[in-house]
């Protein structure tokens, strides 16, 4: 053939070969594109269905926190996790606790049931012994987490999961497992210890998340999932594309079939070399690429639509220009009422400058960081939520991701409250340890009952003899409205008037609505409503704390935080009146030892001693009327000066046990006679003369008495300087000597009984005995003896 002929059918085969191979390397790009983007889709649906699972898990161990320090029960915990879960189609979830194997025994005690496993024929067993379990605690009631006390630890990777969620301090994922029924699925393990008054419980909120439930998230297949090396689905063999990312501190593989060249795709290239319709394959093969390329679009569609997030398009005037279908199910806007106006206005006025200035940065190109504001609902309310966005500046658009935070900072603030709540408690409960008086502990109570119920007013009351209620503490604008005093009666329509009726807690929601007087004194401390609960100590009905705002009304539980102050007011009331008992049993028992000690003085004056002052000057007659002889007259002289001396013996014996002139002279010839007796120089400065209440004066008497005996006996002293003065409504005596010093009143001296005497009447004393510097005994003693008080006095003090 010649050369011109040639060229032709030369150039005619290699467009065809060319063509042949252009469109076979083209169908086979578009197969792996369709392939990738199947398993993106299929690995960003399961991804979703992690992080919400994730998100209930949080939820759920911030709602084992939140019950007001009384722990969550059994009840409390099925039916919040059946009200979360089922809308969300997780099946299960369970609250469980590590329970080691010597603490089996206590812990089915107090659970209240066994620590269970499920056999091979899916009967519920008890557990064999193991190191440790991990036992459900609280269950959902839906299988496979529907038994309490199922054990969960004898699955392979649970014990590595849930020290993983210790570590990480969030939500962790196990492999995927084959529990005993048979079923397929993997655990969401969240760290989530529990409070019992008081006391926490360290323990984990699991997640039960079905492998059927990843697979429903998307409907892409045939799939297989691999979830910590255990791998769920076959290929059949297919070459597949892999999808890998993390989630929950665990790595997640999504496998699809790579496509391969069909239909058209496969035949064209066969077709142009078959001689003739390369325009016809290139145009249908140019449409199956049109076709996938809209259906990948369709599918990024399908994201748009069932996400749980918000998602939207704004433009940079200010408008939204698209918005998914949850803007609606979470806010109650239509797409049509979202798009109609500027989308700050549907933010909360308190956050509308820094999201505006958010909105500022996207325009400028900036990619914005979660932030969080609030957005109002049709309904008025509001909802929390974070948001993150991307510009797209040659588009004039900002893209919008935005999720519910609204439980969260809920359970934030509940947090908060319930912090705030307990060290309210423990500054009250600090002063009643110190043994404050139970005045400064209700002043102390109203002021943080006040502060936790952010009321305007405060006030504790007490019930008196005579029907009527005394303020004994007040704050707030109740300060000056209902002094520490005022008397109040019964039949008010208050609330604290209520409690005192009934003895039980009382609210009133309006006070528009009560008498003319009432109503006037609520317009005067500036409330709307109040609420007050009752103070009982030892079981009776003591008093009551009120609170007053004016706003609507106080919420539901205001009560029950007010009573767990009333149990801090209740024990400092009983302390004290337990301290003014003792008080009053210690003054009895010095008056009572007293009055004894001045019965024996008199009786040894009245009786012994003046029989023997009557044989003395019977046997000195006797003497003196014997017959001349000195042996005689010896020894009658002799018996005469043994019964002197026994004479002076037992005058000084009762001076110590009662001396006649404390009685008769009071306090100071009392010091003189005794620093006439002492074998010491004593140095007195007595500048009152005054009687004294008889307690008063022997209290002083015989620390005085006690004093020099022991700076004669023991100190060595060459000197001891006593004074006596009034001051201040107090009795000041002071006793210093020049001896060894070293006097201490816990190595059992007879100091003891004197620190027991000064304080039975409310007085004080000091020692000071350094060794080698003398002595120094400060006693203050108050001039008056006040009788036992009960509570915290009158109403007036």
């Amino acid at each position: 053939m010649r050369a011109r002929q040639i060229a032709p059918v030369a150039l005619v085969i290699g467009l065809t070969v060319a063509g042949f191979f252009a469109v076979r390397l083209l169908g086979q790009r578009d197969a792996r594109l369709d392939s990738n983007r199947r398993a993106e889709v299929a690995a960003a649906e399961i991804r979703g269905r992690i992080e919400e699972g994730s998100s209930l898990a949080e939820s759920l161990s911030r709602f084992m926190v939140s019950a007001a320090g009384i722990g969550v029960t059994a009840e409390e915990f099925e039916r919040n996790a059946s009200r979360w879960l089922s809308p969300a189609g997780f099946p299960a979830a369970a609250w469980v606790e590590q329970v080691a194997a010597s603490r089996r025994a206590a812990y089915e005690r107090r659970a209240g049931h066994p620590i269970v496993t499920r056999n091979r024929q899916l009967r519920i067993v008890p557990v064999g012994s193991r190191s440790s379990y991990l036992s459900a605690t609280l269950v959902s009631g839906i299988p496979p987490l529907a038994v309490p006390g199922i054990d969960l630890g004898g699955e392979s990777g649970v014990a590595a999961v849930v020290t993983r969620a210790i570590a990480l301090d969030q939500v962790a994922a196990s492999p995927l497992e084959t529990l005993p029924d048979g079923t397929s699925g993997l655990l969401l393990v969240r760290f989530a210890p529990r409070s019992i008054g008081g006391v926490v419980q360290p323990g984990f909120v699991v997640l039960f998340v079905s492998e059927l439930s990843l697979r429903a998230a998307t409907d892409t297949a045939p799939l297989q999932l691999k979830v910590g090396g255990a791998a769920a689905g076959d290929l059949g063999g297919a070459s597949p594309v892999r999808k890998t990312f993390t989630a929950a501190g665990q790595r997640f593989d999504v496998a699809v079939p790579q496509q391969s060249i069909r239909g058209a795709a496969a035949v064209v290239p066969w077709i142009i070399l078959a001689g003739g319709l390369v325009l016809a394959a290139l145009a249908h093969a140019l449409g199956l690429i049109a076709a996938r390329r809209a259906k990948a679009k369709a599918e990024a569609d399908r994201l748009f639509t069932l996400s749980a997030d918000l998602i939207t398009v704004a433009g940079f005037d200010g408008f939204w220009k698209r918005v998914n279908p949850a803007f609606e199910r979470l806010l109650g806007y239509t797409e049509r009422e979202a798009l109609a106006r500027p989308y700050l206005d549907f933010v909360h006025p308190d956050d509308r400058e820094r999201s505006e200035a958010e909105a500022v940065r996207l325009v400028q190109g900036e990619t914005i960081l979660p932030f969080e504001n609030r957005m109002f609902c049709t309904d008025g309310s509001y909802r929390w939520i974070e948001w993150t966005a991307t510009p797209v500046l040659e588009e004039g658009l900002l893209y919008w991701i935005g999720r519910d935070v609204t439980e969260r900072r809920r359970a934030d603030a509940e947090l908060a409250r319930l912090a705030g709540e307990q060290a309210a408690l423990r500054r009250v409960a600090t002063l009643v340890a110190r043994g404050v008086p139970p005045a400064e502990v209700l002043f102390a109570v109203a002021e943080e009952v006040k502060r936790l119920l952010d009321a305007e007013a405060t006030a504790i009351a007490r019930l008196e003899p005579d029907g009527t209620m005394a303020i004994v503490a007040s704050r707030g604008t109740a300060h000056d409205e209902l002094p520490v005093g005022t008397r109040l009666e019964l039949d008010s329509e208050t609330a604290m008037a209520k409690v005192l009726q009934t003895g039980r807690s009382a609210r009133v929601d309006d006070f528009g609505t009560s008498p003319g007087l009432v109503a006037q004194r609520a317009g005067r401390l500036g409330i709307r409503c109040s609420v007050a609960v009752p103070i009982i100590v030892e079981g009776a009905l003591w008093g009551s704390i009120g609170a007053g705002t004016n706003r609507a009304q106080f919420p539901d539980d205001a009560e029950q935080r007010v009573l767990e102050f009333t149990e801090l007011a209740r024990t400092a009331i009983a302390n004290a009146d337990s301290r003014d008992e003792l008080a009053a049993s210690r003054r009895r028992i010095v008056a009572a030892s007293d009055e004894a000690r001045r019965q024996i003085e008199r009786d040894l004056h009245d009786g012994t001693q003046q029989r023997l002052v009557t044989l003395l000057l019977q046997l000195a007659i006797v003497r003196e009327a014997a017959p001349t002889g000195e042996a005689l007259i010896a020894e009658l002289s002799r018996i005469e000066r043994e019964l002197a001396s026994a004479l002076d013996e037992l005058r000084e014996m009762s001076r110590g046990i009662h001396p006649s002139i404390l009685s008769e002279g009071g306090l100071g010839p009392a010091l003189r006679a005794l620093a006439r007796r002492s074998t010491i120089p004593v140095e007195l400065d007595v500048t009152t003369e005054r009687r004294l209440a008889e307690p008063i004066e022997a209290a002083a008497y015989f620390v005085a008495s006690e004093a020099v005996a022991n700076a004669a006996k023991h100190a060595h002293a060459s000197r001891i300087d006593v004074s006596l003065e009034s001051r201040d409504g107090c009795l000041l005596l002071s006793i210093r000597d020049d001896g060894v010093g070293g006097a201490d009143s816990d190595q059992g001296s007879g100091l003891v009984g004197l620190h027991d005497r000064v304080e039975a009447l409310g007085g004080t004393i000091r020692i000071e005995s350094p060794p080698g510097a003398g002595t120094l005994i400060v006693v203050n003693l108050p001039l008056e003896v006040e009788p036992a008080r009960i509570g915290i006095g009158s109403a007036t003090e």
